[in-house]
């Protein structure tokens, strides 16, 4: 039996194919035609990446396997207006666009930024999916029928029905966390109907079969399945391992998100007012929140191509990428430059400063280009010390710390988080986590298996653990002291900047 588990990215679309043994029997993968940066998306071109992979990841299969189920997991915020026929009505507004505006603002301070916190367990931010729904309604040419996040979309494109899981629903700012349903409130006063939103389902629910035309291009019959996934974070989280409280997912991409699971919500909202949101995490014994950088991976595929595009020809002459090279390259311990590196603001948690940007402090005649490389590295592990560092005021100390995605296949990055973050970090060899977190969720809904980490335990493999040296530990602990202090003083000169104008 095969499950498809499709990860619906901020620039691309995946599906890989697993047996029930963990096998990975195919991959597809297709970017969109978007040129960086693009802070729209046309909903057919998605679903027709979506299609495409599918379908090319079916063609690949040994003959006679049977696909039982097709799970999509998805980014947040981000979503599609479709009329009562199914026909989109904008283009996705994707989840980094800008979307502040005057009647959210008003919204906010009518409903009470606490009582938004109350009831979401997140701050009202622009970031979220209400902001762009209220732009969208003021553009859509006809009206909204349903607002379904990403991987409903593709759910609704694939089954006709009308659904999204717990933790996306989480990500709108209209999901009331503690009674597990749509807020009425929160509704009411934005001046949305409920019918406008999709059916709130756990995740693993199978919404039924491919439809008959979708099945017929897809290579797929009528008996797949088509499941409900997660938010991309949750499914990664379940993927690498993350079963009990104290456990927590490291997944490096474009961006970087720590997600630890924890058993109670914190009392007060300083958690919220420092951007950590509350998500019931599937069915298991608690909550993940995400604490993140913006400005993850990005940064590093930026310093690739425009500072070491030169290695491009040797990379290619060796059949290596060039962050193979770049690794090989990289000084062996801690170095003296410091690196902000908010190329993309300071976007994420704790602080959000979107008009932030990057610094590299300590240049001398003697830098060379891979000591900003390890510069780079160090201050994307800075950043999320400080978030670790944040959590832990809150009671949330990760004592597992799994760590996957693009990021994680360079040792020296994983080695020198371990240094950074002084703690054990553990390498997750399935690369395509994302995928395989939305493959466990299939094979659940079609064998009824109601434990979800159970499940997942048969399919994580992990390498061995990276330790932190004890010497660079404290090495880099000073180090933190100054990129807090420089940290600190952007922020407040920006903050202060802000307040003025």
């Amino acid at each position: 039996m095969i499950s498809l588990g499709v990860d619906i990215g901020g620039t691309g679309a995946k599906c890989v194919a697993f047996r029930e043994d963990g096998t990975q029997m195919a991959i597809s993968y297709q970017e969109y035609p978007n040129p960086a940066g693009k802070t729209d998306l046309d909903p057919r071109v998605l679903a027709d990446a979506a299609f495409e992979v599918i379908a090319q990841c079916a063609k690949a299969l040994p003959p006679g396997e049977a696909v039982a189920a097709v799970t999509v997991s998805s980014f947040g915020e981000s979503f599609v207006p479709i009329d009562e026929k199914g026909e989109p009505l904008t283009d996705i507004i994707m989840y980094f666009a800008d979307t502040q505006s005057g009647e959210f603002d008003e919204l906010v301070s009518r409903v009470g930024a606490e009582k938004f916190m109350d009831i979401t367990l997140t701050k009202p931010d622009a970031f979220y999916s209400l902001s762009k729904m209220l732009h969208t309604r003021r553009v859509a040419p006809r009206p909204v029928w349903k607002h379904l996040l990403i991987s409903g979309y593709i759910c609704y494109c694939l089954s006709g029905e009308t659904a999204i899981d717990v933790s996306l629903a989480c990500r709108t700012l209209l999901y009331d966390v503690k009674k597990g349903d749509w807020s009425d409130q929160l509704l009411a006063a934005s001046g949305f109907g409920r019918g406008q939103m999709p059916t709130v389902l756990p995740a693993g629910t199978a919404l039924g079969p491919l439809k008959p035309d979708v099945a017929a291009r897809l290579g797929l019959t009528g008996k797949t399945q088509v499941v409900i996934g997660a938010h991309d974070q949750v499914v990664n989280a379940l993927a690498c391992g993350v079963s009990r409280p104290g456990d927590a997912a490291d997944v490096t991409g474009t961006t970087e998100s720590i997600a630890p699971l924890y058993s109670r919500i914190p009392p007060g909202f300083d958690f919220q007012r420092s951007n950590y949101a509350c998500v019931p995490y599937l069915n298991g014994p608690g909550y993940v929140t995400y604490a993140y950088n913006i400005s993850g991976g990005a940064v590093v595929r930026w310093f690739r191509d425009s500072l070491a595009a030169h290695l491009l020809p040797q990379a290619k002459a060796e059949g290596v990428s060039v962050y193979e090279l770049l690794n090989r390259q990289c000084p062996k311990g801690p170095g003296s430059l410091l690196m902000l590196p908010y190329l993309q603001g300071l976007g994420g948690t704790p602080d959000m400063l979107p008009q932030a940007r990057g610094m590299m402090y300590g240049l001398s005649m003697q830098t060379t280009q891979a000591d900003i490389y390890r510069a780079i590295l160090e201050g994307l592990s800075f950043e999320m010390a400080i978030n670790l560092e944040a959590l832990k005021g809150f009671g949330i100390v990760p004592d597992r710390l799994f760590a996957c995605g693009g990021g994680a296949k360079s040792q020296v990055w994983l080695k020198i988080k371990a240094d950074v973050w002084n703690r054990e970090v553990i390498p997750v060899l399935t690369e395509e986590t994302g995928a395989l977190g939305s493959a466990i969720l299939g094979f659940a809904a079609v064998s009824g298996e109601k434990d979800l980490m159970r499940l997942a335990q048969g399919f994580v493999r992990h390498g061995e653990p990276i330790r932190p040296d004890p010497e660079n530990a404290a090495c880099y602990q000073q180090q933190l002291v100054r990129y807090r202090r420089i940290r600190r003083l952007m922020t407040e000169e920006l903050s202060a900047k802000e307040r003025t104008y």
